[in-house]
């Protein structure tokens, strides 16, 4: 199982999305994926439908059993676990890798979406990834984030571009650019992802491209 954190301390680089069409994507290449929101506002899981889901990640983290049952199942065939305000509260160092042995299924692949701010849970996300990767935009600001979160940790970080990024200070970037499109956000009206939405346009297969670059990067292509 390899972890993949999601995160960049600069918002609005379309980290949520990122994580969504990643696990979407993995999906499609027969992956068995999970993903968590680690975000307390917990953007992704109002993204994905699920809000004030009965069980989120704090009853997990707190004690409550991790099984089949009480884990929320995509009809884009990912697994996700939700997070809710209480998680800022509630995470401490060592919960998520203990979380990780626990879970009730062999996933090739955990996604993990980070909130955009340097929190415990941001912490806890980077001690478990074995990749982070970190979308960067044309913002300089999303670069800014980049180079801290390279500061802060040894782990192997990963840029993805988010539109035409041509930064020096990008590498080690994957070796292809996610598009932006104004179908992302119509798709997300719906709960869903682009790849589900619009299967066959650029954007969906910019997503693909990143995601099996991501899975080479891995080892699990």
């Amino acid at each position: 199982m390899k972890v993949i954190a999601i995160a960049n301390p600069a918002g609005g680089v379309g980290k949520t999305t990122l994580s969504h069409c990643l696990a979407v994507a993995f999906a499609e290449f027969g992956k068995k994926t999970l993903l968590i929101d680690l975000d307390p506002a917990g953007q992704l899981t109002f993204r994905l439908g699920f809000e004030n889901p009965r069980i989120t990640i704090t009853e997990f983290i707190s004690g409550v059993k991790l099984t089949e049952e009480n884990l929320i199942t995509s009809v884009e065939r990912f697994d996700f676990i939700a997070s809710d305000s209480r998680l800022a509260a509630n995470i401490d160092e060592g919960s998520l890798s203990q979380l990780l042995t626990k879970l009730p299924k062999e996933y090739d692949l955990v996604i993990l979406d980070i909130p955009p701010t340097l929190t415990p849970a941001l912490s806890e996300a980077i001690s478990v990834a074995d990749q982070i990767l970190v979308p960067v935009s044309q913002s300089i600001h999303s670069l800014r984030g980049l180079i801290q979160l390279r500061k802060i940790t040894d782990k192997p970080i990963t840029a993805v571009s988010v539109g035409e990024v041509n930064y020096e200070e990008l590498s080690p970037a994957l070796d292809v650019a996610i598009f932006r499109s104004d179908e992302i956000e119509i798709a997300a009206s719906s709960k869903l992802s682009v790849l589900t939405v619009s299967k066959s346009s650029e954007v969906a297969e910019s997503y693909r491209s990143a995601a099996y670059s991501m899975l080479e990067l891995l080892g699990l292509e």
